[in-house]
């Protein structure tokens, strides 16, 4: 719960904001010898990715911007990121794919900056090692991500996690958690959003992106003038509110396209599109390809 209405009312308390209760799945995980050779381009998937290099280099550009593995680090791509992965040598690593079924990461990622790679801890090791030990059956037995990385597998790799006994599973969840509190402990907020009454607005507005309430309603529930809201939002958060909420129902729609087999107008009426055209435009400015090409590219 992020806080309670009472009389119509919102009472906000300023720490629930950071209470994460991730419900974190896991989808794969094993160990791979990647040889010369071994590249993909713009791949972009609703889950995240972990890495344990063990031997070896490699390179990984996201979203434009090359960065080295190295040997004896641990990194992660949170979803949504498109990149490419390309490797001059051999490596070595274990790779951990997971999802957040609650979607709650998916927010929490726009809030922070993780650091790409951190030096890999003697407990993230023994947590690599020990997980596989447990999940043998999440092995991806072909790592190209044409044959692992679509909707139909990862909701079947969802099924088969949620058929695991209650105990493993919370088991699973609490090492994932464990291994991403260590790039929490190195991340940086994307802004300050320290006024009680715009962190209000921010849930209301995720609540439920296809209903948003309007300026109007917003700046009421905040209990400011519909000017003043307006104005302080934008300090707070760098965007408008109107912005804001653009922002937040096209990086939604990526994650439906992606992660299920909806139409575009059935995603564009999830994320609070009635006009299909107006959507489209929309999504073209944020993504810079347009629905249907965004859906071509990363659906097989």
């Amino acid at each position: 719960m992020y806080g309670y209405y009472d009389n119509n009312a919102y009472f906000w308390h300023p720490n629930n904001i950071e209470l994460m209760n991730f419900d974190l799945t896991l989808l794969g995980i094993g160990k791979i010898q990647l040889n010369s050779g071994y590249n993909f381009s713009r791949v972009c998937s609703s889950f995240s990715r972990l890495f344990w290099v063990t031997e070896g280099k490699g390179a990984v550009v996201l979203e434009g911007k090359p960065h080295s593995l190295e040997a004896g680090n641990l990194y992660l791509i949170p979803p949504l990121v498109t990149h490419d992965v390309c490797n001059e040598g051999a490596n070595k690593h274990y790779y951990i794919f997971f999802t957040d079924c609650s979607m709650q990461i998916y927010d929490h990622f726009q809030k922070y900056t993780y650091p790409f790679g951190i030096k890999a801890t003697e407990t993230d090791e023994a947590i690599i090692r020990y997980m596989m030990t447990i999940a043998p059956e999440f092995s991806i037995p072909d790592y190209n991500p044409q044959s692992y990385d679509n909707p139909q597998v990862t909701l079947q790799r969802i099924k088969d996690f949620q058929k695991l006994p209650v105990a493993r599973r919370m088991e699973i969840n609490g090492l994932l958690h464990i291994l991403l509190s260590h790039f929490m402990a190195e991340a940086t907020p994307h802004s300050s959003v320290n006024d009680q009454r715009i962190r209000g607005a921010m849930w209301n507005i995720n609540h439920d992106l296809a209903a948003v309430p309007s300026l109007d309603t917003l700046a009421e529930k905040a209990c400011m003038a519909k000017n003043s809201f307006i104005r302080l939002f934008r300090t707070q958060i760098g965007f408008t509110p109107t912005d804001y909420i653009i922002r937040r129902r096209i990086m939604r729609a990526q994650l439906l396209f992606i992660s299920g087999n909806s139409s575009v107008k059935d995603v564009a009426n999830q994320v609070g599109y009635d006009n299909i055209s107006y959507f489209g435009r929309t999504f073209k400015r944020i993504v810079g390809i347009c629905p249907r090409e965004f859906l071509r590219q990363n659906k097989m």
